[in-house]
């Protein structure tokens, strides 16, 4: 009889995203997830390479959508400063 392995060892990021719908357990990670939006999108203008490139514009867009849902705009909050 094998056990079964954890969500967590299988596909960490999604292992720690709510359920659908729910986005409550991510508020206290928003000042997190905004710092990592402003390096991606600092990286993205100085990055070599298309593949490079693309997967940072992946997790920028990533990243832009939870904090939409998060009511964050990153575009106005990168403004302010």
């Amino acid at each position: 009889m094998s056990a079964s392995p954890d969500p967590f060892s299988l596909s960490p990021l999604l292992a720690v995203l709510p359920r659908l719908g729910n986005v409550s357990r991510l508020e206290t990670l928003v000042s997190s997830l905004f710092a990592r939006f402003e390096t991606i999108d600092a990286l993205r203008e100085n990055v070599d390479g298309a593949e490079a490139r693309a997967r940072l514009a992946h997790e920028a867009a990533m990243l832009r959508q939870i904090l939409d849902w998060l009511s964050v705009n990153p575009d106005e909050e990168s403004h302010d400063e």
